[in-house]
């Protein structure tokens, strides 16, 4: 396993500086700088391994993919597979999280572009070859996060296997009753800091789309529902149902139904894997400052359990004494402690 030293990178790839960008929940690293009259992102991985490697080539044939669609990706500059590395494209510093942040593009046209980018994608027949499938994938496989370290945190003891396997029956129950889902495209973390406001372009290319290197063959709703549904930030209620009939435009009454149960299913999938994420991340990680939306995803919960088609979940969730509103104002020091003195 080769690990690369920044330093000798920076004077390899021809620059003074590499300015490093802020980091997300993933181990790559990100670096701005300029090289031969043009601004490039350093997209680097902690080390060479096999696996990185694979991830970082997978990104570029992903990239490729999402152009032929007429939707923008960075263009890739170079690449060295040996030291996990690759320049791309600078789209700007403007992602659409911080333009809605600084009011420089409205709420609605931000939506509306990233919506129709959505739809674009879920309608494309020709899908990049050997896309992980939704069903075998990690972001499947975590939705029982919140049994890990939520119910782990509430009950301070490591919650059973048999519990664990409770759990996951019910969503085998709940999915077993419904239509099959629409399947397609799924970008994995489709949420405004991974959309980029590029002013140089027009139409969908205004939006320009990044950290798509975990693509899956999935559920349609899944994108959606990351992107109405934020865990980082609240999305007016009205704008949600006006974003989905724009992406259900055009579906019949029957489609749009299994559309909308799925979108609700998935959803709280989505929410119940990071609720547990963000714990985790503080437990093992010391990264706090994602434990402020943890209020936000317990809402999402208590919302959507409501929904009729979520009765067995609501049910096991009060057997088990689940409470949505019982864990506020998270202390990090706590969640570590509590972690450590508890058999995981």
């Amino acid at each position: 396993m080769i690990v690369v030293d920044k330093d000798s990178l920076a004077r390899e790839i021809g620059v003074d500086v590499l300015k490093p960008l802020p980091r997300d929940v993933s181990p790559r690293e990100y670096f701005r700088g300029r090289k031969d009259d043009r601004d490039f992102i350093l997209m680097l991985y902690p080390d060479a391994s096999a696996p990185h490697r694979e991830e970082m080539l997978c990104f570029i044939r992903l990239g490729a993919w999402l152009d032929q669609q007429g939707v923008k990706a960075p263009t890739l500059y170079e690449k060295d597979e040996q030291q996990c590395y690759a320049l791309f494209e600078d789209l700007g510093a403007q992602s659409f999280g911080a333009c809605l942040r600084d009011c420089s593009v409205g709420r609605a046209e931000l939506y509306i572009l990233a919506t129709d980018v959505l739809k674009t994608l879920g309608q494309s027949g020709n899908l990049p070859d050997g896309l992980p499938l939704y069903k075998d994938s990690r972001t499947h496989e975590n939705r029982r996060q919140i049994v890990d370290y939520y119910m782990t945190l509430l009950r301070k003891e490591h919650t059973s296997e048999q519990t664990l396997q409770s759990y996951l029956s019910m969503w085998d129950e709940i999915e077993s009753a419904l239509p099959l889902c629409p399947q397609g495209f799924v970008h994995g973390d489709f949420h405004l800091e991974n959309m980029i406001y590029v002013t140089y372009e027009g139409g969908l290319k205004r939006c320009g789309l990044i950290d798509y290197q975990d693509a899956l063959h999935g559920s349609l709703p899944y994108d959606l529902v990351n992107l109405l549904e934020d865990a980082r930030i609240d999305v007016p209620q009205d704008l949600r149902v006006a974003m989905i009939d724009r992406y259900c435009a055009g579906m019949s009454a029957q489609e749009k139904f299994t559309f909308l149960d799925w979108y609700r299913v998935l959803g709280t999938q989505f929410h119940c894997r990071v609720l547990g994420l963000f714990i985790k991340l503080s437990a093992e990680q010391g990264r706090d400052s994602y434990l402020v939306h943890i209020n936000r995803l317990q809402n999402y919960i208590k919302d959507a359990l409501e929904n009729p088609i979520l009765s067995p979940l609501k049910l096991w969730f009060e057997k088990e004494g689940v409470d949505f509103s019982s864990i506020k104002d998270l202390d990090g020091d706590i969640i570590r402690k509590i972690f450590r003195n508890t058999s995981f």
